[in-house]
């Protein structure tokens, strides 16, 4: 870690805040410090915020530009997840009151499952967002329209094989067996619950074309406002469905069926806003799906790997502890992604400016934001890790009604997995951005082997804390360094030249 250095003498790297703290500065002035150069960081973004763009042929306003999309992108996501968090309370205590903890536990079990179809679109939609950012950083826009075209085509296609594929599962697979169900009244519905989610599932699948072309247009603002609406109209459905009394398969419906209304019409307002990215027929080509096929093998194999560390808990929870834990474990990771939440508002935004500065070739641009955000995340990885210690039963009191508590060492070690995903999640974009993807893919599978091992083994003995336990140890051990030290000649600061004598 001492070879990584940011840019500008007013981005002081980790080395150097080692060396200030050896030399005599207690480590609560240097967290203190860190803490304050972070909200100077928060100022920063915040005073490049405003509805007019700035002029983006030069340099430094393609930077401002940049940092302005970002904030908008990042204030529309914290209001959007603002709402969210009210809604989300609200539909919590509402649809576990009203379904118990058994039939909650399967509704999400049964969305872990449908979570590993995701796999399906072969990393095309994440590898389409570095197309479209490169497209967008040459100004090449019908470079963007072959890419949209091609890419939402391929993701259609996906879409009618995988529900090919999954309809004799439906019907071959002993599910209640597969998913532990014991309650009578919930063997009954297993099959219709699969049949709703995967639907809601399978008609959403190709529409993600929409929130990757706004990321990569760097207009993730408009999606995150779209998103608020969902939330609204989604609680609406919610209160609809339980006064009306309908079954957890019509509640899937319902509720699910609102996300895709709300991203059919986002979808028409990005063409009416950028109408040269239309999929047409006439752009469709297989030299086109080759350069997304080229890139997205390696996102495909880093999904796997992420869904492994991610999407199996509640799989193995639900084997090895009874879906009554299920409901727990979702609670938990709720509560968990509340400062995770705010930390990829600030964060995700800017990965297509990263790859942006990146064609351009403008390094000390990428060095100094990179740093930037990443001091700025980690400070609020630290804080929140010790709210979460603190209180984090009285947040998962209020969202579950009162009926999850856990032990303190359970919130112990989610304070620990927040600060290191916080940590690694920042040269995992990194790295993703500037395509450099063969290490990252090879650290996420060997964590996606790991992790549910160390999961199956620490539940048995440990309960939900082992299980949360295991999600932090391999990055801990490998990758927290490993990343960093590969991008340590992005991160440098280039050589000066020597100054002229006379």
């Amino acid at each position: 870690m001492s070879e990584i250095e940011p840019a500008p003498s007013s981005e002081p790297s980790p080395s150097e805040a080692s060396r200030a703290s050896a030399g005599g500065t207690s480590a609560l002035d240097w967290l203190t410090g860190q803490i304050i150069s972070a909200w100077q960081s928060f100022r920063r973004l915040l005073s490049v915020v405003r509805l007019r763009p700035f002029d983006a042929a030069t340099a430094e306003g393609r930077s401002s530009e940049r940092y302005r999309r970002a904030a908008l992108t990042s204030l529309s996501s914290m209001l959007a997840r603002g709402i969210g968090v009210f809604t989300g309370l609200a539909w919590i205590r509402i649809s576990l009151g009203y379904l118990g903890k058994e039939a909650y536990g399967l509704w999400m079990a049964v969305g872990s499952l449908i979570a590993w179809a995701n796999l399906a679109d072969l990393g095309l939609a994440r590898g389409m967002q570095n197309h479209l950012s490169r497209a967008n950083g040459e100004d090449d826009r019908e470079l963007g329209a072959r890419y949209v075209s091609t890419g939402f085509l391929a993701l259609l296609t996906m879409a009618a094989v995988l529900g090919l594929l999954a309809l004799p599962a439906l019907f071959l697979v002993n599910w209640n067996a597969l998913l532990n169900v014991r309650d009578t009244a919930l063997v009954q519905q297993t099959r219709s619950v699969l049949f709703a989610v995967l639907a809601c599932f399978l008609l959403s699948f190709p529409l993600s074309v929409v929130s990757t072309i706004y990321s990569a247009y760097q207009r993730g603002y408009v999606p995150n406002l779209f998103s608020l609406l969902n939330s609204l109209v989604s609680l609406l459905m919610l209160l609809i469905v339980t006064q009306a009394r309908l079954s957890l398969p019509w509640l899937i419906v319902a509720t699910n069926g609102v996300g895709v209304a709300t991203t059919l019409v986002n979808f028409g307002v990005l063409l009416r806003e950028m109408p040269w990215l239309r999929p047409r027929l006439s752009l469709i080509s297989r030299a086109t799906l080759r350069d997304l096929a080229a890139t997205s093998g390696s996102l495909f194999l880093f999904q796997i790997g992420a869904l492994m560390v991610n999407e199996t808990q509640s799989v193995i929870i639900a084997r090895k502890l009874g879906l009554a834990h299920v409901t727990e474990w979702s609670i938990f990771m709720r509560v968990l992604l509340l400062p995770l939440a705010l930390i990829q508002m600030i964060d995700l935004p800017l990965i297509p400016a990263f790859r942006e500065a990146h064609v351009r070739g403008e390094a000390d641009w990428l060095r100094t934001a990179f740093w930037r955000v990443t001091k700025l995340k980690m400070a609020i990885a630290v804080i929140c890790a010790g709210l979460l210690i603190g209180a984090g039963n009285w947040i998962a009191g209020i969202l579950s009604g009162g009926s999850v508590s856990l032990p303190r060492e359970v919130w112990g070690a989610c304070a620990l997995l927040l600060v290191v995903a916080a940590w690694g999640g920042s040269f995992n974009d990194l790295m993703i951005a500037v395509d450099r993807l063969r290490l990252l893919v090879i650290t996420v599978i060997a964590n996606g082997i790991v992790t549910p091992v160390l999961t199956y083994a620490l539940a048995v003995h440990l309960g939900l804390f082992g299980v949360a336990l295991a999600l932090p140890l391999f990055s801990i051990v490998s990758s927290a360094w490993l990343l960093p030290w590969a991008c340590r000649d992005l991160l440098r600061s280039a050589p000066q030249p020597a100054a002229r004598v006379g």
